[in-house]
């Protein structure tokens, strides 16, 4: 059965939320570190777990999450969570700043929902 954007909408967002509440994303809270999510490895693996459900549901041959399986990806988790946000139409803004105080860059991803 071919998939088509259209299909599977509701299953979609389903995953998408699943996504959402793993990484304690709400409307007053929309901001992630990385720092947090590399430090973290049981989101890592909750995120990593859904993947049986987004393949069936995504028209995913093409995202480095799954180009890259038999390569080392530094974060994989990383790059399906942006690919499935893109897939329904949630930004992603990438911040990126620089602690005075470590004088190291500090990278934040703020969710557009």
């Amino acid at each position: 059965m071919s998939k088509t954007k259209n299909d599977f909408f509701n299953q979609r967002n389903d995953i998408s939320n699943q996504i959402l509440n793993i990484l304690h994303i709400t409307d007053t809270n929309k901001i992630i570190s990385l720092k947090y999510l590399d430090e973290n490895t049981e989101i890592q693996n909750q995120i990593l777990a859904l993947e049986s459900n987004i393949k069936k549901y995504f028209i995913c041959s093409r995202w480095t999450y799954f180009n890259c399986k038999n390569r080392k990806c530094k974060r994989s988790y990383l790059s399906l969570i942006k690919a499935i946000m893109k897939a329904v139409n949630i930004k992603i803004i990438t911040s990126i700043q620089k602690n005075d105080i470590s004088q190291k860059f500090e990278t934040n991803y703020i969710f557009n929902i």
